[in-house]
């Protein structure tokens, strides 16, 4: 029997064009088949959460973020919905105009199981969407990129707290005059940042050793808090601008705005010798060292001696003589201190007897040595 009769029929049975046409059917079959055990199943819808760092952004962009923003994707029915917004001023000069935003986003995507993958896989907008990926946030009146930072099954909010500081740092006259507790740190809308109570210590000419309360609103991530896209802990730095004045810092404690330990007054003694007697002279009874209203020393009574010299002959003989002019003077006076566990406290540094102090009492500044104490 002829392979195709006079008929066109394969083997005398099937019509060859039906044959062609059974043969094509059957050969994308198979590829479909092929081609979905590749792919995987079609996507299930499904919500999540993530977290995405915008950096630095410029003040018309943090006025436009906001809370119900709706991101869609052209060609894609998957969106996102802004829930959260997180801003700070940014730490550094080289974005000192750029404040820090960080948005939570309500993610629609859809899961989609690989045949490669054991576990399914999230999709947005037909991408992988996981931590360390790019999204662009991109309304009708901003555009801005950010970085995936976290992506969880739930949470429309970000995780942020009131994180008490007390910061320290040298500042001049200036800005003594202008620093307030109450001044505060806003973006847009947002207070960031509360000056809670202000210490100030002498700190020679127009100079101020300045301890700092805040109030910082920072974010949670990890073990540590965040403020202005850094870690908050002990030694880092941090800048505010309240209106007047710019300031950086050092935290000191995490925890607490307030120095350590109890305001307390003591008596001690402190010997400043050798001292031109014009600068002798200028100490009396009831003299006090005040910085904001605040009394920090009050002389009690006043000693003078003349001032002893040691003098060595042409021979290499010591000799102990008094100074024809200079003066040695011994202050009694009343300290405002603070007690800790570990002792006392006076100018925020350790005090005990032996250690060297200077005292200003406006028209006279001179260091001297604690003598006794109590």
């Amino acid at each position: 029997m002829p392979l195709i009769d006079d008929e066109g029929n394969l083997f005398g049975v099937v019509n060859v064009i039906d044959a062609l046409a059974v043969a094509l059917l059957l050969a994308v079959f198979v590829a479909g088949i092929a081609f979905v055990g590749v792919l995987g199943s079609d996507g299930e819808p499904e919500t999540k959460y993530a977290t995405i760092d915008l950096g630095g952004q410029p003040d018309y962009v943090v006025e436009r973020v906001s809370e119900g923003d709706t991101i869609t994707v052209d060609g894609s029915s998957n969106n996102f919905t802004i829930t959260d917004v997180y801003v700070t001023p940014s730490n550094g000069k080289a974005i000192r105009n750029r404040t820090q935003v960080r948005v939570r986003a309500e993610i629609h995507g859809e899961t989609v199981q690989l045949e490669d993958q054991e576990e399914p896989q999230f999709q947005f907008a037909g991408e992988p969407l996981q931590v360390g990926n790019d999204m662009r946030v991109a309304t009708n009146n901003y555009s801005a990129t950010g970085r995936v930072t976290s992506l969880d099954p739930k949470g429309k909010t970000l995780t942020t707290a009131e994180t008490p500081v007390l910061l320290e740092t040298t500042i001049s006259e200036r800005t003594a005059d202008r620093i307030a507790a109450g001044d505060t740190v806003t973006v847009g809308s947002q207070t960031v940042a509360t000056v809670t109570n202000v210490q100030l210590y002498p700190a020679g000419g127009d100079q101020f050793r300045a301890f700092v309360g805040a109030e910082l609103r920072t974010l949670q991530r990890g073990s540590a808090p965040m403020y202005a896209g850094r870690k908050v802990t002990v030694e880092s730095q941090i800048s505010m601008s309240p209106d007047g004045y710019d300031l950086t810092a050092a935290v000191v404690r995490r925890g607490a705005d307030q120095e350590i330990g109890d305001l307390t007054t003591i008596d001690a003694e402190i010997k400043l010798e050798n001292i031109p007697p014009e600068v002798a002279d200028e100490f009396q009874t009831g003299m006090t060292e005040s910085i904001r209203s605040e009394t920090l020393v009050t002389i009690e009574s006043v000693e003078s001696e003349p001032a002893e010299i040691v003098l060595e002959s042409e021979d290499g003989d010591i000799y102990l003589r008094e100074h024809p002019k200079n003066k040695d003077v011994t202050l009694s006076v009343t300290l405002r201190t603070r007690q800790t566990d570990t002792g006392l406290r006076f100018y925020g540094d350790s005090l005990q007897t032996g250690d060297t102090v200077v005292l200003d009492f406006g028209t006279t500044r001179a260091a001297g040595t604690v003598t006794n104490i109590g």
